[in-house]
């Protein structure tokens, strides 16, 4: 069955996280994603497993997907790119602000090529404003955003294993290029969309900034925890588990009833959720003392049995072991018929009528540069001479 988004073709110009997510989550979905390369060294991310240009970080961002490579300091290969934006429907780029212009890829200039064309622009501050000419990375975006305050505590940081930033980002693109679609089977045009590591990664923090409007107290990593009930402990093995109470008191009963401490229910200091999140630091304590008595399995099996919300604190190992994530097909295993065999995540949504790709492997890199080129009317003496001069 076609994918949601049969026939849409989308030129990405952009590499590591942002700008490949977005288009990826496309990809997942039946677009057609044309990934234009630099002809040396591709996406930077191919060369972060070793000499094969194929790494793991590559494959993980670039499934369903096809290569072409070209040198875009030529006007050969502008032309070629050119050509590419005239027929597609959608263009995702990542660049600096003012390259694709420089370039002769801007905008303005595309559009009066192809004036559906949905131009969709990912950078690390914006296209305007002081900061338009840093360079932006993930872990910029998320401490100058304030996200990073959030999730570590600001007197003894640390960096997150996993770039939240890039990965919003590339969901918030995604989100404006599928409104920008929506809205040009209505009027017939295409637009512009921007967005940046730093506007997408402030919008992420909504629920924090509502509380900060409402109260003027700046929140930390900790005041979310305690609001929300949220708890972290380890069993008598070391190994770590999670429960989140949320709003319903029968989540708080049932948790004093597995810790064996019911008369809590009672306890004036606690019998109130506004009491709760007082008093969390010396719950967390108390608490504690008595889980690190047993095991991890005992204690879960017991919060379930109550209906507490709970879970062990999984590695990636865990996860892929539990018989949940199993029921959605995970790991995915797909194979190049060069490359070998790949292990992939899958779609983070399923539909019922038309259900994501089955994902096909990610593209050795300048792939499909040839039948790329002759889709757009190149025949094969005018490829070999664009090899010949290195333009592609």
């Amino acid at each position: 069955m076609a994918g949601t988004l049969e026939g849409i073709r989308i030129l990405e110009l952009s590499s590591y996280v942002t700008g490949p997510f977005a288009s990826m989550l496309m990809a997942d979905l039946g677009a057609e994603v044309v990934k234009v390369e630099d002809r040396e060294r591709g996406d930077p991310f191919r060369g972060w497993g070793g000499g094969k240009m194929y790494s793991a970080t590559f494959c993980s961002l670039n499934r369903n997907k096809k290569s072409i490579t070209l040198d875009l300091r030529t006007e050969e290969g502008q032309e070629i790119c050119r050509r590419l934006a005239a027929v597609a429907d959608v263009l995702i780029e990542n660049h600096r602000p003012g390259v694709m212009a420089r370039r002769g890829l801007g905008y303005d200039t595309l559009r009066e090529l192809n004036p559906k064309l949905v131009y969709c622009s990912i950078s690390g501050f914006g296209q305007e404003g002081p900061y338009r000419d840093r360079p932006g990375y993930d872990t910029v975006g998320q401490g100058m955003s304030g996200l990073l305050s959030l999730l570590t505590d600001p007197n003894d940081p640390k960096g997150m294993g996993i770039s939240l930033s890039d990965h919003l980002t590339g969901v918030y693109a995604c989100y404006g290029v599928l409104a920008a679609l929506v809205n040009r089977m209505m009027t017939g045009e295409g637009q512009i969309i921007e967005t940046s590591l730093l506007r997408a990664s402030v919008s992420f923090t909504a629920e924090n900034c509502a509380r900060y409007f409402e109260t003027g107290v700046v929140p930390s990593r900790a005041d979310r925890t305690r609001t929300a009930g949220v708890f972290a402990f380890v069993d008598r093995d070391g190994r770590p588990f999670v429960v989140h109470l949320s709003s319903p008191d029968k989540f708080w009963l049932g948790l004093v009833e597995v810790a064996g401490k019911p008369e809590w229910g009672e306890d004036p200091r606690f019998a109130e959720k506004e009491g709760r999140t007082e008093h969390h630091d010396l719950l967390e304590r108390e608490l504690q003392a008595i889980f690190e008595r047993d095991s991890r399995d005992v204690w879960l099996k017991k919060l379930r049995e109550h209906d507490v919300p709970s879970t062990p604190l999984n590695n990636l190992e865990d996860m892929f072991n539990d018989a949940q994530v199993k029921q959605y097909g995970f790991p995915i295993e797909v194979e190049h018929p060069k490359m070998g065999k790949v292990k992939l995540v899958g779609s983070g949504v399923n539909m019922s009528r038309t259900p994501p790709e089955t994902p096909t492997p990610p593209p050795m890199l300048g792939e499909n540069t040839d039948e790329i080129l002759r889709d757009l009317g190149y025949g094969a003496e005018e490829v070999e001479r664009l090899r010949e001069r290195q333009i592609i």
